[in-house]
């Protein structure tokens, strides 16, 4: 598999830190006729940029056909764990004096709300 420019700094990603071969798509829903067909499978492979080091997985499938409207991941639309990101954020940034200067990376970051917190209380974040 080729891999596609670093999805950070745009430089091509050349270096593969693992490859697991080929996994279906996580938290995919399967439609009742479809119960007994195998699952598409995709490349699974982690890709280090020899210029920032994000470790990656490039996109394999449109954004569209992964995040389609019975997608069952609500974090983003969930008041109450937006609220919980909002409060541990005022807490974090407190406790740690946190501030321009500091940089939070979120590792498996989903949809960001935990960063935008953070963003919003001037931290530089990456995730």
């Amino acid at each position: 598999m080729s891999a596609p420019p670093c999805a950070f700094c745009g430089r091509p990603l050349a270096r593969r830190l693992v490859d697991l071969g080929l996994s279906p798509l996580a938290n995919a829903l399967v439609a009742e006729e479809d119960l007994g067909q195998p699952d598409p499978r995709y490349p699974l492979a982690a890709w280090v940029c020899a210029g920032c080091f994000l470790v990656q997985v490039p996109p394999v499938e449109r954004r569209e056909t992964i995040f389609s409207d019975v997608y069952p991941y609500f974090s983003s639309v969930s008041s109450t764990w937006r609220e919980h990101c909002r409060r541990y954020a005022e807490e974090m940034v407190e406790r740690l004096a946190l501030g321009p200067s500091s940089l939070a990376v979120e590792i498996a970051s989903n949809d960001g709300v935990l960063l935008a917190e953070l963003a919003a209380r001037g931290v530089e974040v990456l995730g």
